[in-house]
């Protein structure tokens, strides 16, 4: 990783609180699981200031793929994301969608390596059945804050386990990973 953009994410994270950005384990894991899998298309569903999207970009960078990123907040969130994007030097790798999920979902491409979830979490289980026939065989659905909103998640939950074709595991990663992964 580029010097320019491990400091912008330590900057960042210094935002984490604020911006509901997720632990730096999280974005490693993430950066990791891209490049080794060697995923192409990537939906994020939660911006926010673009932490998230600057670990998953710097990944697809390596990989020659795209992510594509959904923020509903226009007046805060979706300009800084914007403005850190340019500064990581990774907005080539990136398409910023001003929208809420799901409806902003893009049609195109039509299926995804990974898609992942960082928003509203009531809204789960609509990002979910939206996306569960649009992740490619070996890809993966990851849901941030698994643990640390167990309450407000357990119909997802409940949900994304029962369907056969994901294999589900929850790791103590950051506030908790959900990870399904397409049979």
């Amino acid at each position: 990783m580029l010097p320019k953009i491990k400091n912008l994410l330590k900057d960042l994270s210094l935002t984490r609180e604020t911006f509901w950005n997720i632990h730096e384990e999280t974005g490693e894991f993430l950066n990791l699981l891209i490049v080794s899998q060697k995923h192409k298309t990537v939906l994020e569903i939660g911006t926010s200031n673009g932490y998230s999207g600057i670990w998953l970009a710097e990944a697809l960078s390596h990989t020659k793929g795209h992510l594509h990123t959904i923020e509903s907040n226009l007046k805060k969130r979706f300009p800084l994301a914007t403005e850190n994007f340019k500064k990581s030097g990774l907005s080539k790798y990136i398409t910023q969608i001003l929208g809420h999920a799901p409806e902003a979902i893009p049609a195109s491409p039509h299926k995804f390596d990974l898609a992942f979830f960082d928003a509203t979490k009531y809204e789960h289980i609509l990002y979910w059945n939206t996306l569960k026939n649009r992740i490619n065989k070996g890809g993966a659905i990851i849901a941030d804050n698994i643990i640390s909103h167990k309450k407000d998640l357990k119909d997802f939950t409940k949900e994304i386990q029962k369907d056969k074709s994901f294999t589900t595991i929850i790791l103590p990663l950051g506030t908790g990973l959900l990870i399904a992964i397409k049979n």
